[in-house]
């Protein structure tokens, strides 16, 4: 499978957004409801803003499940505590993107936030903990907040060493750590018609050429040639199909946790290497 670009999925994700601000606030718009012509690019943004927004929040939501999945195999080796014949260390990770399906994805998500509790497990300062708690809460969200929300939500987390995103899963690949993270600044101060000068998909940025055409949208001078011949993040997005989460329990009932104890000061210095290399 290709994998998804997540740094020019996110960024037209807030572009999409801000369109959507613009014609809310009518500031820098000039959306004119009763016209036919208007309208009909109305209908049309908000048709591709849909199929645009619930498959992005399918495939964020995939990620979560696997990337959990996966972090939790650390437990027997890296926590106080582990789930009783779940994967360890001695699978790889890619493996269990692969095999984690065969779990109802809600118990995946629940054990991570029962795992990840720094109340009731300690773990290796690289791994486990609160940061990932708070991605499997996140997990828990999807369904209870509007996708648009999740999304939001998502795409700003981080892990013990990185952005959230750098794990693949078999979903998404980041290319450019720093970029990532200076776009993420840009579009939290920013007025909402800057993140339309990003690069754009094929589809979206048609909907772009229409309204500059109509005068719907001020934005910069746009013409054919600004269209993307080939867009795969856009494309393959939405051609995504989500994962189809399996039957079998994961137990993280107390009966089925196992406590141990083994840190020793070694532990906590290779911890502390570890941990500054990923910083």
């Amino acid at each position: 499978m290709v994998l998804l670009n997540i740094y020019l999925l996110v960024q037209e994700f807030y572009a999409i957004e801000a369109i959507s601000a613009m014609l809310s606030v009518n500031q820098g718009s000039n959306f004119e409801p009763m016209r036919h012509s208007h309208s009909r690019w109305y209908r049309d943004f908000h048709d591709f803003r849909d199929e645009y927004i619930i498959r992005f929040a399918s495939a964020i939501y995939d990620y979560t499940v696997s990337v959990i999945a996966a972090e939790l195999r650390h437990g027997q080796e890296r926590a106080t505590q582990y789930i009783k014949e779940y994967y360890s260390t001695e699978m790889q990770r890619d493996d269990i993107y692969r095999d984690c399906t065969a779990y109802k994805d809600q118990d995946i998500l629940a054990a991570g936030l029962r795992m990840f509790d720094t109340d009731r497990v300690r773990w290796s300062r690289s791994y486990g903990g609160d940061k990932w708690k708070q991605i499997a809460k996140a997990g828990l969200r999807k369904g209870k907040v509007s996708d648009c929300v999740f999304i939001d939500h998502c795409v700003d987390l981080s892990h013990n060493c990185s952005i959230y995103f750098d794990k693949s899963a078999g979903i998404f690949f980041l290319q450019n750590l720093q970029e990532y993270q200076s776009f993420l600044n840009l579009k939290r101060s920013c007025e909402p018609q800057a993140l339309l000068n990003a690069k754009q998909g094929f589809r979206f940025k048609r909907l772009l050429l229409r309204a500059n055409n109509l005068n719907i949208i001020e934005a910069r001078a746009m013409d054919d040639t600004y269209l993307p011949f080939r867009d795969e993040a856009e494309s393959l997005l939405l051609e995504y199909r989500p994962v189809k989460w399996g039957v079998k329990q994961l137990d993280c009932s107390e009966s089925n946790i196992v406590t141990q104890k083994y840190y020793d000061d070694e532990d906590d210095r290779d911890d502390d290497r570890e941990y500054a290399r990923c910083a």
